[in-house]
């Protein structure tokens, strides 16, 4: 899935209208920290990452729920619960590195050696 049909995703599930660009830049930057999120993370066990690792598709839908997520608790990161005035909201996940290290396998290793 290409950057584009990503951030059309995004931009549906986000309510927002499809013309407007103004949100763009920030969805673009929530897409990049994700992808890069999802790659550090299926790596985690390796010294040394392959420099030409690329994220899988399978987790082309995961990455567009991650930024959904991070999107959403935009000045409320890190929180879990939050009341204000008698409303109580909950979160499943206090971050979008939360939600991919939730749904995104690392890689093992086989053996002693690297």
């Amino acid at each position: 899935m290409n950057c584009a049909t990503k951030l059309s995703m995004l931009k549906t599930l986000l309510n927002i209208d499809a013309a407007d660009t103004s949100q763009d830049d920030k969805l673009s930057v929530y897409l990049e920290l994700s992808h890069d999120e999802i790659i550090n993370w299926m790596y985690i066990n390796y010294a040394d990452k392959p420099a030409d690792a690329e994220m899988p598709e399978k987790y082309d839908v995961t990455q567009v729920q991650a930024v959904v997520a991070g999107f959403n608790l935009q000045g409320g990161e890190n929180e879990l619960k939050h009341v204000e005035n008698g409303i109580t909201r909950e979160f499943s996940y206090p971050d979008m590195q939360a939600f991919i290290r939730a749904r995104v396998y690392q890689y093992g290793k086989l053996g002693g050696t690297s």
